[in-house]
């Protein structure tokens, strides 16, 4: 088996890292939001993009403790093939693939949500770009559940299916997994599109400024390398699925090596680090006094 290109060593160091910008960040948000704003809004001080930012940063603390978890006591993010680990290293595993496909399903959309609704307190008064972001609100909204009853429920009322030693029992007892995750996979690229696109052909009434123009494109660049991580993420599970590598009981041929584009697109960290700049993108149009803020000297 050739060698991961994601150690422990690398990963780790890097999803705390981005974890804890994400927490200051967001902890930036609410400085600013609770400083600087309630003059704005009649002396509200939140509102639910902030409460779908704290949902989505809470769920992508708990992947990465989870991820903590898996490179201690599991197999780092690398697919079990029954035959080269432990029986307790590859039950750790295959219950950290389920929890985190189960739950990133919530930072995934909690993020979207965000930013949708910051978007529509931000545009509120153009009416056609209001019907178009409510449109998107409840669609992610519908995608969001949707993807997290999917996963949750792929093996009926019997989930511990998924984590079995014994792989063959889930894929006698439980759907499609592989062509689940990469119908989520893709219509989350399709989604972090839309939202991306959506303000870009209202931006320009803002009258902003050059720096300011330049501030926003630093957000939306950032929001399009989360994009970038999640077609990364899907080429894997497109060209792995036919391979029957993200199949339940999936069992590597002797002497089987892994492909390069396999070993070099890694989907476990490209989710993380979708979910991480993810974090980063709904949090810098709210604490960037150069992009907003300018009316309230922030």
């Amino acid at each position: 088996m050739a060698a991961t290109l994601y150690p422990p060593a690398l990963t780790i160091p890097l999803y705390a890292i981005f974890t804890a910008i994400g927490i200051i960040l967001t902890s930036l948000r609410f400085w600013v939001r609770l400083s600087y704003e309630p003059r704005l809004y009649n002396g509200r001080k939140l509102y639910l993009d902030d409460l779908f930012i704290v949902l989505g940063l809470l769920v992508t603390c708990s992947c990465t403790g989870i991820q903590f978890h898996n490179a201690i006591d599991g197999a780092s993010g690398e697919v079990v093939t029954g035959g080269h680990v432990k029986s307790e290293v590859a039950i750790v595993e295959h219950k950290v693939d389920f929890t985190m496909i189960v739950i990133e399903k919530l930072s995934f959309g909690a993020v979207k949500l965000s930013l949708l609704y910051f978007y529509r307190r931000l545009f509120g008064n153009m009416g056609h770009f209001k019907r178009i972001n409510n449109l998107l609100i409840w669609l992610v909204a519908l995608w969001t559940v949707s993807f997290f009853l999917a996963d949750l429920l792929l093996c009926g009322l019997h989930p511990e299916l998924q984590w079995a030693l014994d792989q063959m029992l889930a894929r006698k007892g439980c759907g499609d997994k592989g062509g689940l995750l990469i119908a989520f996979a893709a219509t989350s690229v399709l989604t972090d599109g839309a939202v991306l696109l959506l303000p870009l052909l209202y931006v320009q009434k803002l009258k902003l400024r050059h720096s300011e123009m330049i501030a926003v494109s630093v957000i939306f660049t950032l929001g399009g390398l989360s994009t970038v991580a999640g077609v990364l993420r899907t080429i894997f599970l497109c060209v792995a699925y036919p391979m029957g590598r993200i199949t339940f009981g999936w069992v590597a041929p002797p002497f089987d090596e892994t492909p390069l584009i396999l070993r070099v697109f890694n989907p476990t960290f490209f989710a993380m680090l979708e979910m991480l700049l993810g974090v980063w993108a709904a949090n810098l149009p709210v604490i960037s006094p150069l992009v907003f803020f300018r009316k309230v000297g922030v």
